[in-house]
């Protein structure tokens, strides 16, 4: 029989296991996304709804430069993390993926260890992706509208 000594040193050992595997695989980095409208003045503000398979976060509306972001912790190994949004400006509009895997890893920024920062920029000719705000990075279109 195991005595209570040998299954709090096993039962110890895996959780660390699963922390270290967790770390390895960036299970626990978080994530900002910021959205920024970068429209000229006197038009109609953007319109944005942004939402993943589980949080839908609303519509907002933004003016010339008004910014909305949001935060999550991303998931590696058990499905994937993905926010979409719907922009609407004018006579425009437009869907596409704000986060997904890729982006996670070829295009956000790393802050430090745990945080990670991806910036979107609306312009009256589409959207524009920066890396992070300190210095500020180059942005380069990815999307038309």
């Amino acid at each position: 029989m195991i005595n209570f000594n040998t299954k709090t040193l096993f039962l110890s050992l895996i959780f660390l296991l699963n922390l270290i595997l967790a770390k390895s695989f960036g299970i626990s980095s978080r994530y900002d996304v910021y959205i920024t409208s970068n429209l000229p003045n006197n038009t109609q503000p953007l319109t944005v709804h942004c939402q993943s398979g589980d949080d839908d976060l609303g519509y907002k509306v933004l003016h010339p430069n008004e910014e909305f972001s949001f935060s999550f912790r991303r998931k590696v190994l058990i499905g994937s993390t993905l926010y979409f949004c719907h922009f609407w400006w004018e006579n425009k509009d437009k869907s596409f993926e704000v986060f997904n895997n890729h982006i996670a890893e070829k295009d956000c920024g790393n802050v430090n260890g745990d945080l990670n920062e991806c910036y979107w920029r609306v312009q009256a000719d589409g959207f524009y992706f920066g890396a992070h705000r300190y210095p500020p990075p180059p942005y380069w279109k990815k999307e038309s509208w």
